[in-house]
């Protein structure tokens, strides 16, 4: 595999820009839910595939995934993590799903005042951010390598700027160079996942299942009367209904109504959301 990347390569070369669709992240810490654990990479030289990509996620996705959000995980549509990455992997298919194993090194930036026109890639991110246009602060985080090498070449959060941006490239050099490193450890970490389009598509369909569940809990509506609404829809769909029925509000037969404290309940998570059927 080879280690002669630098880091000014990773940034020119992180037009892999992948779709968070289909794309899940993963931090430290990401349980392991494979069944062929025995499967898992044991050395570097097992890692197959190498590549830069880079994504940005809202700053709540981020915290659920353990990327690393600088400040609170609130602030809106003007908030987004940018991760630019280095990584390298092994892939594990199971169920469908496409399991990635090996290493990361990211290079993550919280963006604020963002707009919806904005460049996100990290050059412009960092001009942008010298010209006051935005604010940002960028960190590192490695997942799969551990060792003097790789601690000595991270650094602490720090404000975005043109000045900043060289020391997180040489950081970034630093870092992979400290790959092959006789001192570095490596252990193999879930790094991402890929989900094919009819695995994202049900996902959907059992999320549209369970907010339409909790309109009709906050019209009072039957488990039978809310089917009967909708005539036809896919299995994924009216099993998420009937699951949301006996989770959110204990109810496991078509007669019973909701309890005016789910209806209560489920008025408060929807919000301004209003949940009709066609």
């Amino acid at each position: 595999m080879p280690d002669d990347v630098t880091a000014a390569g990773v940034i020119a070369d992180a037009e892999f820009i992948v779709n968070a669709e289909n794309f899940v992240p993963f931090g430290p810490g990401a349980p392991i839910t494979i069944r062929a654990t025995g499967d898992l990479p044991q050395t570097i030289d097992d890692l197959i595939i190498q590549v830069s990509r880079t994504y940005d996620l809202s700053v709540t996705a981020a915290g659920q995934l353990n990327i690393p959000v600088i400040g609170s995980v609130s602030g809106g549509l003007n908030r987004r993590v940018v991760v630019l990455e280095r990584t390298a992997y092994k892939e594990i298919v199971e169920d469908q799903i496409t399991n990635q194993f090996g290493y990361a090194i990211r290079l993550a930036v919280t963006v604020n005042k963002v707009t919806a026109e904005a460049n996100l890639n990290l050059p412009f991110l960092a001009a942008s951010a010298q010209l006051g246009q935005i604010e940002a602060k960028w960190t590192l985080q490695v997942i799969g390598l551990s060792g003097p090498k790789i601690d000595s070449a991270l650094l602490p959060p720090k404000e975005l700027n043109l000045e900043t941006f060289v020391l997180a490239n040489q950081s970034l050099e630093s870092l992979i160079k400290a790959v092959r490193d006789p001192s570095t450890q490596f252990r193999a970490q879930l790094v991402g996942i890929i989900k094919p389009a009819d695995v994202v598509e049900r996902e959907f369909l059992t999320a549209i299942g369970k907010v339409y569940a909790l309109g009709r809990f906050e019209k009072g509506k039957k488990r039978g009367d809310a089917l009967a609404d909708l005539g036809s829809i896919r299995d994924e769909m009216r099993d998420a209904i009937v699951d949301t029925y006996k989770d959110f509000a204990g109810i496991t037969n078509d007669t019973e109504a909701p309890s005016p404290q789910v209806r209560t309940r489920a008025a408060s998570l929807l919000g301004p959301v209003k949940v009709e059927p066609r």
